[in-house]
């Protein structure tokens, strides 16, 4: 798959961050969900440099930011989103419990510490500083409220379906979803195969 993967376009780097974006990404380059949580392996990236050069003019391309929430040896834990999806989704959820107490802050002049704050607890639960993992990040992704509160409240038990995330309530409609996530991503990759870049892909989806 790898070596398939490579060869589609000029440099491996680039074959790489195109295969990576469409395949997990869609729905945030679509600005159907504010954002989406990927990695990417260091043992594809030979030049770092080039690395993100790639990323920012790809993820530019469709207003997209990203964050880099940690790092290892291996690889690079990336979120990826769209600013005004993610500030209005943070703005409607400002006063939520789960954010409150997890040290954000109100307001749209704190969009970037809110970022900071999810770095540093993303960070402290990778470096093993917390045994929490940030579960508010599932309101970062566009996750239903009341789903993201529900996991919290089970310890990732009892839910009614798995997909995208784990499910409490409305199933059916949470079903839908998945389903077009899931069509999303294997059209987005047979496009990515058939030789087509990124803005070509949205454009055909």
């Amino acid at each position: 798959m790898c070596n398939d993967i490579f060869s589609m376009r000029g440099d491996k780097i680039t074959s790489y961050v195109v295969f990576i974006l469409a395949n997990s990404c869609m729905p945030t380059l679509l600005k159907i969900k504010p954002a989406t949580l990927v990695n990417f392996q260091k043992k594809y990236i030979e030049n770092t440099n080039h690395f993100f050069i790639v990323l920012n003019k790809e993820s530019e391309q469709f207003q997209c930011s990203y964050e880099i929430l940690y790092e290892d040896n291996r690889a690079y834990f990336i979120i990826l989103y769209q600013t005004k999806l993610l500030r209005d989704v943070l703005n409607r959820f400002c006063e939520n419990d789960i954010l409150i107490r997890s040290g954000y802050l109100p307001g749209g002049d704190n969009f970037n510490k809110n970022l900071i704050n999810l770095k540093k607890r993303f960070q402290n639960f990778k470096n093993g500083n917390s045994v929490e993992f940030p579960h508010e990040v599932g309101i970062f992704l566009g996750y239903p409220i009341l789903d993201v509160e529900e996991f919290i409240k089970n310890n990732g038990e009892n839910y009614i379906l798995c997909g995208y995330w784990k499910v409490y309530h409305k199933a059916e409609e949470a079903g839908k979803t998945f389903d077009q996530f899931r069509k999303l991503r294997e059209d987005a990759v047979k496009l990515y195969f058939s030789g087509r870049d990124l803005k070509e892909i949205t454009s055909t989806l």
